[in-house]
């Protein structure tokens, strides 16, 4: 039996939200299935996403990734980022390098929030790799069907972190 090697990966983003108190919305995307390339009944599930995000490139630390991909992904810049809020969402699964080889892939995704800017409609370009955006009030993105519960994890952290920065 061959030995299938495992690899690490991180990718960055931050979950982009408006509002303050009881009053917050997060921007939430909806994956377009073909660019991932699912087939069957996966390839018609809505598939929803907390955030902007992307696997780490060579030579990148996590703040530049994180600003890449909000930047490719809704065409937004320029956003600070709170540093008091972090949510790492793990997990593993089976792949296919580009080698063509199996591989175990052991995934972090590490995400931190920063606030939307006024104006930001006008603003989002959403990536080819995502079929629409949405602007949800966090409690009711936290009860979405289509997302999974490590995400509505950190909806629930994010809204916990705001609910208490806003006491302060």
């Amino acid at each position: 039996m061959e030995k299938v090697k495992t690899k690490r990966e991180i990718s960055c983003g931050a979950i982009l939200y408006a509002g303050s108190g009881n009053r917050i919305n997060v921007l939430l995307l909806e994956q377009d299935n073909a660019h991932y390339k699912r087939t069957g009944s996966e390839a018609k599930k809505a598939v929803i996403d907390i955030g902007p995000s992307g696997r780490k490139e060579k030579d990148e630390n996590d703040e530049a990734t994180a600003r890449r991909e909000i930047y490719e992904e809704t065409g937004l810049k320029g956003l600070n980022f709170d540093k008091g809020f972090r949510f790492d969402l793990k997990y593993e699964f089976d792949a296919t390098d580009d080698n063509g080889e199996d591989v175990h892939i052991m995934k972090t995704r590490r995400f931190w929030c920063a606030r939307l800017p006024e104006g930001y409609e006008k603003m989002i370009r959403i990536s080819p790799e995502h079929k629409r955006y949405l602007l949800e009030p966090i409690g009711k993105a936290i009860k979405m069907k289509e997302l999974e519960d490590s995400k509505k994890d950190a909806l629930e952290s994010l809204k916990s972190y705001i609910t208490k920065v806003k006491r302060r």
